[in-house]
């Protein structure tokens, strides 16, 4: 073996316990979550500000998507080889570094700049956090660790926009990154003082030809899927072969190098790969909510932001309150029932949303059926998936975790755009842009999509249900066994 486990940093360090270690590593994680979406609702006020075009002023938000989401298995890679606090710790200084300078920008390249920094503190984080929460606890106790950890994602997502909303109307956009740097601070030393070192990965070599091919593959493909419906067709085939070809060049690499970037044996392994996909698909199925409904409730319905925010709140509220629930469950029932329930409480809430259009009140409900069955679904996928994971390896499958949410975030914003494109010319084919037609229109081309997408969650739940079970799950089901002989035992031959 070229890969060892050096425990010499844990040995003499208490376990922080689930509780702690959540508590911890949430500053980081919720300001990595929050940064991908506070910046959305201030895109119009930094255009106006710096003087930029619509279509340059998006790249403050691509930017720091293309680049987090690209380099977050480097940066699992590094907490597993350099040590998961500390690259989580330096990922916090330098993303607090880049909420600087893009809060004192003086031009628009300097914000971009600034949110590239951002973006790479975040990747560190965000690869990590997940790897400290699943080294520092048990399988006894991690389900509700992650659990508890939903809750902060989905703080996070469901007070971006609100939250960006607010500071930038009081206090301009500048306030949006300035906000970050005392609640990032006082996340680095609540890791300093909290969290015990974890143990490294000792190998011989570092992967550094894998790494850039791993990021040349993610990056390409990303930024395809970015700029896919207004890209020309030369450039989506030369984005489209490097990335096909850097995957290629990966697997060959990883397959021959005596300390790959990820086993092949780790992404063949089938309780991985199945949680992993099914992941991508379950957020990729929500998109049509998180993305498409906003539009649909301010252009067709009349709302405001401040009505869209409360409405988009439902389904954040709804992950807080059954993360931890579903985490507890985790601990005691295998994952494959567990995920496969959820996806389907998924699909069909996301079938009642779209039979509910235009009325709110049972819209409001379809979305908090559908945020109820993402959350039984991804703190049991995050908890299995994490424990399959071998030690060696723990940070770069915390980042693939990631990865899917991102990525699945990414690829169906884009598919999302497109098919409901398609459907509204079926559906309002005169192309009016007010009145009950174009309302109607409107709605039916957002139930045909979100239609759509909810064979997804369907898609999902079948590659769930086929994971298998881990070694944890089949040592509980073997001590079930056993008691349940020994009860048997005990009743036939009493004392």
């Amino acid at each position: 073996m070229t890969a060892t486990i050096d425990s010499a940093d844990v040995s003499d360090n208490k376990m922080p316990g689930p509780y702690k270690i959540v508590a911890a590593t949430s500053f980081g994680i919720f300001l990595s979550a929050l940064d991908a979406s506070i910046v959305n609702v201030s895109l119009f006020t930094m255009k106006e500000s710096l003087g930029v075009t619509i279509s340059a002023i998006q790249w403050v938000v691509v930017a720091y998507l293309l680049v987090m989401t690209s380099t977050m298995p480097l940066m699992g890679k590094l907490g597993d080889r350099y040590g998961k606090k500390r690259i989580f710790q330096l990922g916090m200084l330098v993303f607090i570094a880049g909420s600087f300078a893009c809060a004192i920008s003086i031009g628009f390249e300097m914000l971009v700049l600034g949110r590239v920094f951002q973006a790479l503190g975040a990747a560190m984080v965000s690869a990590n956090g997940l790897a400290l929460v699943t080294y520092f606890t048990t399988p006894q106790n991690r389900g509700r660790a992650i659990g508890l950890n939903s809750i902060v994602l989905a703080a996070a997502l469901g007070s971006g926009p609100v939250l960006g909303g607010i500071l930038t109307q009081l206090f301009g956009w500048q306030s949006i990154f300035m906000v970050n740097l005392p609640i990032g601070i006082i996340g680095y030393l609540v890791v300093q003082y909290t969290v015990p070192k974890a143990e490294l990965v000792k190998e011989t070599r570092f992967d550094t030809i894998g790494a850039a091919l791993f990021f040349s593959f993610l990056f390409t493909l990303i930024y395809y899927v970015t700029i896919s419906t207004s890209t020309d067709l030369i450039t989506a085939i030369i984005l489209i072969s490097a990335s096909i070809l850097s995957l290629v060049l990966f697997i060959q690499r990883e397959r021959s190098f005596e300390a790959p970037i990820i086993s092949i044996e780790v992404l063949t392994d089938k309780k991985i790969s199945t949680s992993i996909f099914s992941a991508l698909l379950a957020y990729m199925a929500m998109v049509p909510v998180s993305f498409l409904l906003p539009f649909y409730l301010q252009e067709a319905l009349g709302f405001d932001q401040t009505m869209t925010g409360i409405f988009l709140i439902v389904q954040p509220l709804m992950i807080s309150i059954t993360g931890p629930i579903a985490g507890f469950v985790s601990e005691k029932v295998n994952a494959k029932v567990q995920t496969t329930v959820g996806l389907l409480i998924q699909m069909a809430g996301l079938v009642f949303l779209a039979l509910a259009v235009p009325n709110i009140p049972l819209m409001a409900l379809g979305v908090a059926i559908m945020g109820t069955g993402l959350s039984v679904f991804s703190v049991a996928n995050g908890n299995f998936i994490m424990t399959s994971a071998p030690k060696e390896y723990m940070g770069v499958v915390s980042a693939l975790i990631n990865l899917a949410r991102t990525t699945g975030f990414s690829v169906a914003t884009a598919l999302a755009t497109t098919i409901f494109g398609i459907f509204f010319l079926i559906t309002n084919p005169l192309g009016l842009e007010s009145g009950s037609f174009f309302v109607t229109g409107y709605g039916q081309a957002i139930q045909l999509t979100i239609f759509m997408f909810s064979f997804l969650a369907l898609i999902a739940a079948i590659i769930s249900s086929q994971r298998g079970m881990n070694q944890v799950e089949i040592d509980r089901f073997i001590d079930s066994i056993n008691d349940n002989t020994d009860t048997i035992t005990d009743q036939t031959h009493p004392q």
